[in-house]
């Protein structure tokens, strides 16, 4: 039988008494404060679920911040870009009103003058920052895109937001890609700049004029055609027509050189365009020259269809690189890929040529083994060895030895054309021309080729400074015999390729409309994740009012209780008990 002393009562009175006062005070501590523990000691499971969830919020709220002044980065481009399509909108109006042939000279000046506002606006525009963050130059944000002349200097990367795990959303449109982009749902499309006129009358020459009826004499001709098809496929060939043969004959021959399922020849008010039918290559290049059969030497009896300034319209690939201001000569043709490139680099069919490309990568030819490319310097000619492992670095390292000149260098610039540099104001080069030796030729270096039209490669810029020199100029269609620039396509054909660049920043705004719109469903999706983690973690750490305010109410009924009964049972003595 167990003995009951007083200490033992009290002992277990103290213990008691102390339990009920612990967790009395927890529940007051709880219901004051709002939340179930104070500690992690006084709930691990609790503690370590609130630490998770306090990650995932704090996460999620930083997912909100970037998602946010991304969209703020994206509504910004966006609103750039409807000004943008507004002011190439008037740019094309002007056009339209400057193509009306019944306008005066004067009246052309007026129109050039407010397309050179409207370029410097849309200049002013690429150069867009927010808060120290151009909108165009890639992930250059630092860096102005543009000159006052629209060259751009920043860079093709998108710069993207981190808005959950594993989870990127671009929200901006790099300058290259507005300013100098891509569309593969584009055809090449190019023209001839002199046009055909009947010898009789000078009127444009219909696809049923016969030869005879365009040369004023009945000598059969050759008709020598040179050009490039859209897989790269380099070719030289020459048809004889007799003099009652058409205008037709004469496309329906350089239809044929190309393929005729290929390209297809067209006439327009003389001028005789070729289209290929390949969306996406920027490869198809074009010339034409004819010479009467019977006295091939007498000039009179030429039919010229391409003129370039100092090129003779006879001269294909062998023709001089342009002179583009003062102290530079470059190339008209880019170096562009025939092939993936197989010096193990990325590059891909199609993309300008960098140094480090293989020559072979621009040719079509089996091998480039024991072929050579000359090249002549202020007229004297230099034979240039090349291999199918020389590089485009290799042969620029060639043409600096041969120029063996500190004051002179050879380049390539961003669109893979070939640049040959004067510099510290020398005059070390005055004259300069690199070409293929073979026949036809393996590679295309510079050309005087058919005017560009239409391309899938676009430069913006470019196209607004050929329309606006078009309209200085007063010229409706190309003019092969304009002093000032025979290679300008005219306001007609600058108007095709008006209509590109408007489709393709149309284009690139809807991009970035889309971009918008999904981190606007981000930041969403991040704020209901949040309330919901909340959610959870209220009920995880918060205190239940009701139930911690019932189990208080409870243990003071049961303490008030127990220290009613210590209180009687304190008062009953051992004589009581006996």
């Amino acid at each position: 039988m167990m003995r009951i002393t007083q200490n033992n009562f009290f002992n277990t009175f103290v213990s008691d008494q102390q339990n009920i006062k612990e967790q009395l005070n927890r529940l007051n501590q709880q219901i004051s404060s709002g939340m179930k523990i104070k500690y992690g000691y006084e709930d691990p499971s609790v503690f370590t679920d609130t630490l998770r969830l306090d990650y995932e919020e704090h996460t999620l709220t930083q997912a909100v911040d970037v998602a946010t002044d991304a969209q703020n980065f994206a509504n910004n481009t966006d609103s750039v870009m409807f000004q943008f399509t507004d002011a190439l909108t008037r740019f094309k109006t002007l056009l339209i009103q400057a193509a009306n042939s019944s306008n005066a000279d004067s009246n052309y000046y007026a129109i050039s003058n407010e397309l050179k506002s409207l370029k410097e606006h849309l200049v002013n525009l690429g150069n867009s920052s927010i808060n120290g963050r151009y909108l165009f130059s890639g992930s250059a944000l630092d860096v102005k895109p543009l000159d006052e002349k629209g060259n751009y200097y920043g860079n093709g990367d998108s710069i993207k937001a981190v808005v959950g795990a594993e989870v990127e959303v671009p929200y901006n449109i790099p300058g290259e890609e507005l300013f100098l982009g891509e569309d593969g749902n584009v055809s090449r499309k190019v023209t001839t700049n002199i046009p055909l006129a009947r010898f009789d009358s000078q009127e444009p020459v219909t696809l049923d004029t016969t030869i005879e009826a365009l040369t004023g004499n009945t000598d059969d001709y050759d008709f020598i055609i040179h050009g490039r098809k859209s897989d790269g496929a380099v070719f030289s060939d020459t048809v004889t027509l007799s003099s009652q043969k058409t205008v037709k004959d004469i496309m329906d021959a350089v239809a044929n050189e190309y393929g005729s399922d290929l390209v297809n020849v067209g006439l327009v008010n003389g001028y005789i365009n070729v289209t290929d039918k390949f969306q996406g290559s920027s490869l198809l290049d074009f010339h034409l020259f004819a010479r009467s059969n019977t006295d091939p030497s007498n000039p009179t009896k030429r039919i010229e269809f391409i003129k370039s300034e100092n090129v003779g319209a006879d001269v294909y690939d062998r023709a001089l690189f342009a002179k583009i201001d003062t102290s530079r000569f470059r190339a008209n043709m880019p170096l562009t890929l025939v092939q993936d490139a197989t010096n193990g680099t990325d590059a891909k069919k199609g993309e300008y040529a960098k140094t480090n490309t293989l020559l072979a990568d621009l040719s079509t030819a089996t091998s480039l083994e024991g072929k050579s490319v000359t090249l002549e310097l202020n007229g004297t000619p230099t034979t240039i060895d090349i291999h199918d492992t020389t590089t485009i670095q290799n042969l620029l390292d060639t043409i600096d030895a041969t120029i063996n000149s500190p004051d002179a260098r050879a380049v390539l610039d961003d669109q893979g054309r070939i640049v040959v540099e004067n510099l510290n104001g020398s005059d070390t080069v005055t004259a300069f021309a690199l070409y293929s030796d073979s026949t036809p030729p393996d590679l295309l270096f510079n050309t005087n080729d058919a005017l560009t039209i239409d391309d899938p490669k676009h430069d913006l810029f470019a196209a607004l400074d050929e329309a606006i020199e078009a309209v200085e100029n007063g010229l409706l269609y190309p003019d092969g015999e304009n002093l000032i620039n025979p290679r300008n396509p005219g306001i007609e054909n600058a108007l095709a390729r008006i209509d590109h660049v408007m489709e393709h920043v149309s284009k690139e705004h809807t991009k970035i409309g889309a971009m918008s719109n999904s981190l606007k469903y981000s930041v969403e999706r991040s704020e209901t994740l949040k309330i919901n983690i909340q959610t959870l973690r209220s009920e995880v750490l918060d205190t239940d009012i009701g139930e911690a305010t019932m189990k208080l109410n409870q243990l003071s009924l049961n303490f008030q209780a127990m220290l009613a009964s210590i209180a009687k049972i304190q008062n009953i003595s051992l004589v009581n008990y006996l």
